[in-house]
């Protein structure tokens, strides 16, 4: 494999049914834990291969609670939110790393991020930048957000338009173009496409003889999380993007804006199997937790199998296939359609990995309202382990 980072097991741990068993005692289960060092390997490894030249961004958005093992390894953070702020600001990442993003901004989470001492803005509409103009009592940076053709930041028209009307912003240093190619890209044509549209974009301001310094550049990068995904599709893709930005970076300043690469791997979700059902010919696994919990880009009700490991107490015997399903009141409620492992029991664990990024954060975890899972942190940079209450806090529990 060329890259770590697409690794679902870049520690390559071996995990005991007693070390599991002791931290299911001690925080009970299911529970996500990040590992801190996972993602600060990704972190450098993706930086070598930018080059010195490049920026390396961490996507807030990803998963939050990684972001004070990053604050060494990363020299921006992108936040999409007042809670993102409050976090990083509360994690000891100060305003000067911070990028103030998000499709949302109201005029109050602006003159938070102000009045935080944050610098960067990342704007996507002419409202958004006269809204800044008007609160900002110093000069700030901006980037204008080129849309890719989805929902997403300004038209090349709108930008143009502010780009000739700079001085009535006398507040803000308009740096450059941000652009957001999409996420968890699976084919070398979607990127392809995604960035001809920014290079495109990009001769036509020249053409108009409008400049920019700075490139901020965010997405692109997908992570084999399925057991039959091609890696070399993926490495294929990362060779393109990688190639692209170091290209881009001979003309402009360029930061990459990264979450999923950086993330994914840094985390686990560990649940228990509690109760087996056979219906016909098949074997059925019920798990705590559930689909709840658990988002995998692009599956739906586990017709993609994850990487899964069963911990068990009991002696290996014939593999068998399974079912695994959470305990939601939903049929739809399916882990994994089809999971192969040797003889599993209740009171066996169940580790799923790639789960470092958006799959908390994007997962439906206030369904039935039940009790949220217990969430470890492991910063071994510093040696410390914290178990946080989920939702944005910094509180330890």
């Amino acid at each position: 494999m060329k890259y770590k980072f697409f690794s679902h097991n870049p520690s390559n741990d071996t995990v005991t049914y007693d070390v599991i068993n002791a931290l299911d005692k001690k925080y009970t289960v299911p529970l996500y834990i990040y590992k801190g060092k996972d993602a600060c390997e990704n972190a450098i490894e993706i930086q070598r291969y930018l080059g010195e030249a490049v920026q390396l961004c961490y996507a807030v958005k990803a998963n939050c609670y990684l972001v004070g093992s990053l604050t060494d390894v990363v020299g921006n953070f992108e936040v999409s939110s007042e809670g993102e702020l409050e976090y990083c600001l509360c994690n000891q990442i100060t305003a000067e790393k911070l990028s103030y993003s998000g499709v949302w901004k109201s005029a109050q989470e602006i003159s938070r991020a102000l009045g935080a001492g944050v610098k960067r803005f990342i704007l996507d509409s002419i409202n958004q930048i006269e809204m800044l103009q008007e609160l900002a009592r110093e000069k700030v940076e901006a980037f204008l957000r080129l849309s890719s053709g989805n929902q997403f930041g300004m038209d090349i028209s709108e930008i143009i338009w502010i780009a000739l009307q700079r001085e009535r912003y006398s507040n803000i240093n308009i740096l450059g173009i941000h652009y957001y190619a999409g996420t968890q890209r699976q084919f070398f044509r979607q990127m392809e496409r995604d960035f001809q549209i920014l290079k495109k974009g990009l001769e036509y301001l020249e053409e108009k003889e409008i400049w920019f310094s700075e490139i901020q550049l965010g997405g692109g990068l997908g992570v084999p999380l399925y057991q039959n995904d091609s890696i070399q599709k993926y490495e294929k893709m990362a060779d393109y993007l990688f190639d692209f930005i170091r290209e881009l970076s001979s003309h402009y300043q360029v930061t990459y804006e990264c979450g999923r690469a950086i993330a994914s791997n840094a985390g686990q979700y560990i649940t228990k199997v509690f109760e087996k059902k056979h219906r016909g010919t098949s074997e059925i696994l019920l798990v705590q937790g559930g689909s709840h919990h658990l988002k995998y880009h692009g599956n739906i009700m586990g017709q993609k199998q994850p990487f899964i490991d069963c911990v068990t107490r009991g002696k290996h015997r014939r593999k068998q296939d399974y079912m695994v399903c959470g305990s939601l009141c939903s049929s739809g409620d399916i882990l994994a359609m089809r999971f192969t492992d040797f003889c599993v029991e209740i009171g066996d664990y169940m580790i799923f990995y790639h789960v470092g990024a958006y799959s908390l954060q994007e997962a439906a975890s206030l369904f039935l309202t039940m009790a949220m899972p217990a969430l470890l942190v492991y910063n071994e940079n510093i040696n410390v382990a914290k178990a946080l209450e989920l939702g944005w806090t910094c509180h330890e529990r």
